[in-house]
């Protein structure tokens, strides 16, 4: 029997684009998922529910802080135990969600505060998330802040 030209080409455009919504489902997932993880510690963070935002952490976590290492989990812990609260509202304040692979992602997250009439602060702050035993922590998280004039 021969197989014609029209119908292996057919067959092999359908899986192409099966895979390609296959990776585009398995991404949205994983994407919701971050989303619900970054919430949750988000929403820890400002309440001062510092047990949940280092039981998000990794215990071999990678801190920097504007380009300084973090010693340990420990002085973390100290740092958000020790944030003035309530924070105040930011003037932007955007998240993106970037998947990687189905035990790893990271987030991008950008903010601006007002410091006064004149200044602004920007805050930069990217995260690498790892899945283990079905959990999601953060393994390396970086945080820049900076003046910028106001507009």
């Amino acid at each position: 029997m021969k197989t014609k030209p029209q119908y292996i080409t057919i067959l092999l455009l359908l899986t192409i684009v099966g895979s390609a919504f296959a990776q585009k489902s398995a991404d949205l997932s994983i994407k919701t998922e971050i989303e619900l993880a970054v919430a949750k510690e988000q929403n820890a963070f400002k309440n001062g529910d510092c047990d949940t935002v280092l039981s998000m952490m990794d215990d071999d976590i990678t801190f920097l802080a504007n380009g300084n290492k973090v010693p340990s989990k420990q002085v973390i812990g100290t740092f958000c135990n020790s944030m003035p609260r309530p924070f105040k509202t930011p003037l932007s304040d955007n998240i993106e969600v970037f998947p990687l692979t189905n035990t790893s992602a990271y987030t991008i997250r950008t903010l601006e505060f007002s410091k006064d009439d004149t200044t602004n602060i920007q805050e930069l702050v990217t995260k690498i998330w790892k899945k283990t035993d079905g959990i999601w922590r953060i393994t390396h998280l970086h945080s820049t802040a900076k003046k910028m004039n106001a507009n």
